[in-house]
């Protein structure tokens, strides 16, 4: 016999024998792996449905608010409109539609939910009449403010609700 077929034979060998050993192992000390490793599995497969299905919703994000205002010397303005990142920035109008005369003062409470984002709040005057104060406040606590015919106030969610 040459080297080869020795090798060959040897390799033979040592397959049949481990496979031999491998039936004469008990069989308790692979089911226990086998069963945690499913079990890992199945709670990791719950959890990501979970959050799939609720969104948002069920990450434990906590809504937060924040306070947008306008006052004008006039009495009243003629357009209101905001945005913020939990809808994508969908413009609101403060009637029920962009150019709509509101009277001032006027609030809105909205709340936010995202990390991240900015939150825009822009006011429109009739040119011939006085200028209008947009504010937006956190905790009562004002976080930006802008005076003229055409005011625009804009604040980070960073800004509004910095990491404790």
């Amino acid at each position: 016999m040459d080297g080869r077929n020795t090798h060959l034979h040897a390799l033979i060998r040592r397959v049949i024998t481990d496979s031999a050993d491998a039936r004469r192992r008990p069989r308790g000390r692979t089911v226990i792996p086998v069963v945690a490793g499913a079990a890992v599995c199945l709670v990791a497969l719950g959890a990501w449905v979970t959050f799939a299905v609720r969104g948002d919703e069920g990450r434990g994000e906590q809504a937060r608010e924040i306070q947008l205002e306008v006052t004008s010397d006039a009495g009243q303005v003629t357009s209101i409109n905001w945005r913020y990142p939990d809808d994508g920035y969908r413009f609101h109008f403060a009637g029920d539609r962009p150019v709509a005369l509101t009277k001032t003062p006027w609030s809105q409470r909205i709340e936010v939910k995202a990390t991240e984002g900015q939150i825009h709040l822009g006011v429109l005057v009739d040119p011939d009449s006085s200028e209008a104060t947009c504010r937006i406040l956190v905790n009562g606590r004002m976080m930006d403010e802008e005076t003229g015919i055409v005011p625009h106030c804009m604040i980070t969610v960073q800004r509004a609700f910095p990491a404790s």
